[in-house]
C-alpha cells in the first residue's frame, strides 16, 4: 500500500479534511450514528478516527496538530508516538548528518523533526497501513524522507548484504510483547536490537536506541559495550525514556565509569533541567553529606531523571551547601536557594515529629495539603488519612525519616520570588 492507495481506499480529499476540521470538537460516536453522515463520499469511520487522534495529540504534538492534512492511520500509532519536545531533542543529535536510517518509524514524528536537521532520512515501517500514511504525510510535509514498508530485521540484513552505509541508525523497539504486556529489556522488545547488532554494525558507526526508562542501565552496558552516552529523558517530571548512543568505530569504554550520563527533564518546550555526569556517579556515594541537625530553610526534591540516575552525590558535589536528609530519603536540605537545581524547591514552614501529640490537631492548621512520602513507615494515602487532611492547596508535606531514623513531617510551601532573593 502506498500514499496514493490510502487516498483511494478511504476517499481522502478536500471533503474528507473539511469534515474533520468542521467536527473536530464533536462526539465521534454521535457522528458515526448520525443519519446525515450516511452517504458521504469518504470513509466515515476513518474520518472520525482522525478526530479522535487529533484530540489525543493536541497537547502532545501541537505542530503536527496544525498540519490539517496530516493523516493518522491508527489510534495505537498515535498513542505510542514520541511527543514533540522529545522528538525535537532527538533531532538535535542528527545535526548536519547526510543520511539517517530509522528502522521503526511508526507515525514518523521523530523523522518529521530529524528531516529538519539531516540531509535525508529513510523511514522503515512494517505495518502496511502505517507505512502508507507515513508516505502520504511525508510527501506532503517533508520532501527529504523516503518511506520503506518492510520489517526492520529484513531491511537491515538487506542493507548489510549490499554494503549500504548511513551516518546514523535510530531504532525504537516496541516495548510490549504479543500479549500487550510491558517489556523492559532490549531482548524482550520487538524487534530484538541485540540480535540485529551485527547487521547494524555493517551499516553504520553510530546507533541510537530509544528504550524503556525501566531498563537496567548496568545490564545494557554489558550487552552493548560500545555504548558511550546515555540520556535519561523526562517531561514534566515523568521519566519517558532512556536514549542510548553506541559508537562502533570509536575506542569504546572498557569500564562503565567512562560512559557519559545526561539527565534531561523538559518542563516546557524551551525549558529543560539538565545534569551531565559520568557513570561512576551512579554508584559512588562518597561525596554525599548528610543533615545531622535541624532541617534547613529549603527542601530540594530531585527530578525523576536524577532519581533514575541515582546522581545524588553529583548534586552534593555541584551544590556545596546541599545536605541529604538520609541515605534512602532522596530529599535534600540547604540554607541557600539554588535557582538552577534540577528538581523542585520548597521553603520549610516547620518540621514536626511524627508523634500523636504533635500531629493530632495538625488538620486544624493545615486543612489541605499535598502529601508525599520518602523512606517513611506509611504510604502517602495512609499519612493523609492519619492526619485527616484533604488533598490540594499550597502546602506540601513531606513525610520522611532523618539519618538517625526519626520519623518527621516537613511542612513546606513553594518559595515566592521575594523569598528566593
Amino acid at each position: 500500500m502506498t500514499g496514493n492507495d490510502i487516498v483511494a481506499k478511504f476517499g481522502i480529499g478536500n471533503d474528507f479534511f473539511d469534515f474533520v476540521e468542521k467536527n473536530k470538537d464533536e462526539d465521534t460516536t454521535k457522528l458515526l450514528l448520525s443519519k446525515k453522515n450516511k452517504n458521504l463520499n469518504f470513509d466515515l469511520k476513518f474520518a472520525t478516527l482522525q478526530i479522535k487522534c487529533r484530540k489525543r495529540i493536541a497537547k502532545k504534538l501541537p505542530e503536527i496538530a496544525s498540519c490539517k492534512k496530516f493523516i493518522f492511520p491508527t489510534l495505537l500509532s498515535t498513542e505510542q508516538c514520541t511527543g514533540q519536545t522529545v522528538a525535537q531533542f532527538h533531532a538535535s543529535l542528527f545535526e548536519h548528518m547526510a543520511n539517517v536510517l530509522d528502522l521503526t518509524a511508526g507515525l514518523g514524528i521523530d523523522d518529521f523533526y530529524i528531516a529538519d536537521k539531516a540531509g535525508c532520512v529513510t523511514s522503515v515501517e512494517a505495518d502496511p497501513l502505517v507505512a502508507a500514511a507515513l508516505q502520504y504525510n511525508m510527501s506532503a510535509y517533508k520532501r527529504n524522507i523516503t518511506v520503506v514498508n518492510d520489517d526492520a530485521r529484513n531491511y537491515i540484513k538487506t542493507l548489510s548484504a549490499s554494503a549500504s552505509r548511513f551516518d546514523a541508525v535510530f531504532i525504537d523497539p516496541a516495548r510490549r510483547d504479543e500479549n500487550s504486556r510491558r517489556t523492559y529489556g532490549l531482548k524482550d522488545c520487538e524487534p530484538d536490537v541485540l540480535q540485529m547488532i551485527g547487521d547494524i554494525k555493517q551499516t553504520t558507526d553510530t546507533l541510537f536506541i530509544k528504550a524503556s526508562p525501566m531498563l537496567d542501565i548496568a545490564q545494557v552496558i554489558i550487552e552493548i559495550p560500545e555504548i558511550t552516552k546515555i540520556w535519561i529523558v523526562g517531561v514534566n517530571n515523568e521519566c519517558k525514556e532512556l536514549l542510548l548512543r553506541a559508537d562502533f568505530k570509536a575506542n569504546h569504554p572498557t569500564t562503565e565509569t567512562d560512559i557519559e550520563i545526561n539527565t534531561l527533564n523538559f518542563e516546557a518546550p524551551h525549558s529543560c533541567q539538565m545534569l551531565r555526569l559520568p557513570h561512576r556517579n551512579m554508584i559512588s556515594q562518597q561525596a554525599i553529606r548528610y543533615c545531622e541537625g535541624n532541617i534547613l530553610p529549603y527542601i530540594y526534591e530531585p527530578n525523576c531523571c536524577i532519581m533514575k540516575a541515582r546522581a545524588f552525590n553529583e548534586l552534593s558535589t555541584r551544590y556545596d551547601n546541599l545536605l541529604k536528609l538520609s541515605e534512602n530519603s532522596h530529599l535534600f536540605t540547604a540554607d541557600k536557594f539554588y535557582e538552577d537545581f534540577p528538581g523542585r524547591i520548597f521553603q520549610v514552614v516547620e518540621t514536626i515529629p511524627f508523634k500523636d501529640k504533635f500531629i493530632k490537631r495538625l488538620n486544624k492548621k493545615y486543612p489541605k495539603a499535598n502529601i508525599s512520602t520518602r523512606n517513611f513507615i506509611l504510604s502517602a494515602n495512609d499519612v493523609k488519612n492519619r492526619l485527616k487532611i484533604q488533598d490540594g492547596g499550597n502546602i506540601y508535606i513531606f513525610a520522611t525519616s532523618t539519618q538517625n531514623q526519626e520519623n518527621i513531617l516537613i511542612v513546606t510551601q513553594k518559595p515566592t520570588h521575594q523569598q528566593c532573593n
